[in-house]
């Protein structure tokens, strides 16, 4: 009798372990659910192809400042009615060389990321030139640090990735890090996981060549920052979304299955396509004292051959630089997909809850948010880009 009886005991805590267990099993099922919608048509497309479009912002009266890096031009484009080119190229205060990228700051402001002066500026309202700042901080030979910005929030914050390791480490985290122009204090808003590399050093110490090359496909998260200053990030180790808030508290989304995509001859030669565009730096001692400046390499520049690599059998969920923040605080998460394939993006709520799945246009990409807009690249096949501009599909999880 008494075996009978813990027996039986048994038979109902283990039946009650795997009711719960399903029904855990259920909720996240449902949590993953989440409708698939698509654009519609565009509204407007900018009359000229341009060779590089870095940075596009659009204004609070509905004009669009575009940054061609390329063609070493700001431009001020009217949706409908027109485009011109905002002030002159150089190193004087109100000018620049080498546009990149553009991000909203308070008052209706701009933030101009200019390579060729290697500095930040502010662009007024009115679309005058206001403060500059350094890109790089500290000197080559002790530790330098580059500002490369991947967001701004309401209160003038600028948002870069920071290596823990320095500029040519090989670290596998970076920090998140946020820059106060006002006071100059740079403060760590989080931790992300950075895809992997490998470092090949020659020559002797009169003359170093350093060669840091990535791994192909290698698992990295992915991050952005609300206007609110809440930072999103993708975590690609048990895919979900992250949300950090500016007082440090965290919100974590449920856990989000996937299928893996398979690695063909495609996918690398697309992978290698996307090497172009990285950092050039270049520093010269004028006489005057240190100066650099900064550039990009093209777009599928590289002359690499997937020879040269050793290649995974499947790709992460998500790729490099995977997440954007809309007008309404949603993150969005770009995942991959077979080579040629329309880009696919998760969407997620301020709780970090996928609401929904969005499929853009064949051959666009995604640049940035309106108000009540979204931005989309489409590259010709002569490589100009073209920029369009559509309504934003009507999607759930508003803050």
């Amino acid at each position: 009798m008494t075996n009978t009886a813990a027996n039986t005991g048994m038979v109902r805590v283990e039946l009650a372990m795997a009711m719960a267990l399903s029904a855990a099993a259920a909720g996240v099922a449902e949590a993953q659910e989440a409708p698939q919608v698509s654009f519609g048509m565009a509204t407007a497309t900018f009359e000229d192809g341009l060779g590089s479009m870095r940075g596009v912002r659009e204004l609070e009266d509905g004009r669009v400042l575009i940054a061609d890096g390329f063609g070493a031009a700001v431009i001020v484009w009217r949706p409908g009615s027109g485009a011109d080119t905002l002030t002159n190229t150089g190193q004087g205060p109100e000018e620049y060389r080498t546009p990149d990228g553009l991000f909203p700051l308070p008052d209706g402001g701009t933030l101009l990321v200019d390579l060729g002066n290697a500095r930040l500026t502010r662009i007024e309202a009115d679309l005058g030139f206001g403060e500059t700042w350094p890109i790089a901080h500290g000197a080559p030979n002790t530790g330098m640090t580059m500002m490369i910005p991947v967001g701004t929030d309401r209160d003038g914050g600028i948002y870069f990735q920071r290596r823990l390791d320095g500029m040519a480490g090989t670290s596998d985290s970076a920090a998140v890090a946020r820059f106060d122009p006002a006071s100059g204090e740079i403060t760590e808003a989080g931790r992300v996981r950075l895809a992997e590399q490998t470092r090949v050093e020659s020559g002797d110490a009169n003359n170093r060549s350093v060669n840091i090359r990535p791994v192909p496909f290698s698992n990295q998260d992915a991050w952005n920052v609300a206007w609110d200053g809440r930072v999103a990030i993708a975590r690609a180790d048990g895919y979900r979304l992250e949300w950090m808030d500016p007082a440090g508290g965290v919100t974590r989304g449920p856990e989000i299955a996937y299928e893996p995509v398979s690695v063909r001859r495609a996918d690398q030669d697309e992978w290698i396509e996307g090497l172009g565009g990285g950092l050039r730096v270049e520093a010269t001692d004028d006489g005057g004292g240190m100066r650099m400046s900064m550039s990009r390499a093209p777009s599928g520049s590289s002359a690499a051959d997937p020879s040269d690599f050793e290649w995974p059998d499947v790709k992460p969920v998500i790729p490099a630089g995977a997440v954007a923040v809309d007008g309404e605080g949603r993150a969005w998460v770009r995942r991959h997909v077979p080579a040629g394939e329309p880009h696919l993006y998760d969407v997620f709520d301020g709780g970090g809850q996928r609401v929904a799945r969005v499929e853009l246009p064949e051959d666009r990409r995604l640049v940035t948010f309106g108000a009540a807009s979204a931005y989309l690249v489409r590259s010709d096949e002569f490589d100009f880009a073209w920029l369009e501009k559509y309504p934003m599909p009507t999607l759930p999880g508003t803050r």
